[in-house]
């Protein structure tokens, strides 16, 4: 390999550990986010207090409506149970039959809207857990596969460093402060392929006295424009 090609080399192992550290990091913060989850718990835990207060509305209204017909039953009894003959208190205990009556039906249209309350609880509770369920798995499964990915660019880090100590050692102390320094420069592409007789990166022509001296590979050669080691691959 030429002195140009082995900076190259190093340039290809340094951008493909950045690139490996990057993935992590979107992977660390994509394990860590579980703001879908945490909105559909919190969504669940809501609709549960939810049902939670409709079962007790629907039990209040069916004693209620309970209690209203054991009063009629006990009115109807003294009323019809001859216990009392005075016309003004039979009187009294009809109206107050028929007042009880009036009230059980405002009481069993409250018990309906209860039930009805109630029935659409349990369906919005339900659907609500199926959906944290659902979530909560999903959630797993793509963890798994992150973890998964996270190890292998571990492994695929470690290789590239053991393959960066080898290309080092191809590369004079000179030319490893250079690249470092241009490196720094220019966001970690020190190099820039030859393509078509222009810089691969900022795409201006070079002059063709140049291209001799980098496709030889053995000189420094720099782009007139942006500056970086031309490089002819």
């Amino acid at each position: 390999m030429s002195r140009v090609s082995n900076i190259f080399r190093l340039q290809e192992l340094d951008l493909e550990i950045r690139h490996s550290h990057e993935r992590i990091a979107e992977i660390d913060i994509l394990l860590t986010d579980d703001e879908e989850v945490t909105t559909a718990r919190a969504d669940f835990e809501s609709k549960e207090e939810q049902l939670s207060e409709a079962k007790l509305a629907n039990s209040k209204a069916d004693h209620e409506v309970e209690s209203q017909r054991a009063k009629i039953e006990n009115t109807q009894k003294t009323l019809y149970g001859g216990s009392v003959i005075n016309p003004k208190e039979l009187e009294g205990l009809q109206m107050e039959s028929e007042s009880l009556k009036r009230y059980l039906d405002t009481l069993e249209d409250r018990l309906l809207e209860a039930m009805v309350a109630l029935e659409e609880a349990e369906l919005k509770h339900t659907q609500a857990s199926q959906k944290l369920t659902e979530l909560i798995a999903r959630k797993s499964g793509e963890n798994e596969l992150l973890t998964a990915d996270r190890l292998d660019l571990l492994s695929t880090i470690e290789r590239t460093e053991t393959e960066r100590e080898v290309a080092l050692s191809n590369i004079s102390t000179d030319d490893l402060k250079t690249y470092e320094k241009f490196r720094q420069r220019f966001d970690g592409i020190a190099l820039a392929l030859l393509i078509g007789g222009n810089c691969g990166v900022c795409g201006v022509d070079l002059a063709r006295s140049k291209e001799q001296d980098i496709r030889s590979g053995n000189t420094l050669v720099y782009c007139d424009q942006c500056g970086r080691i031309l490089y002819a691959g």
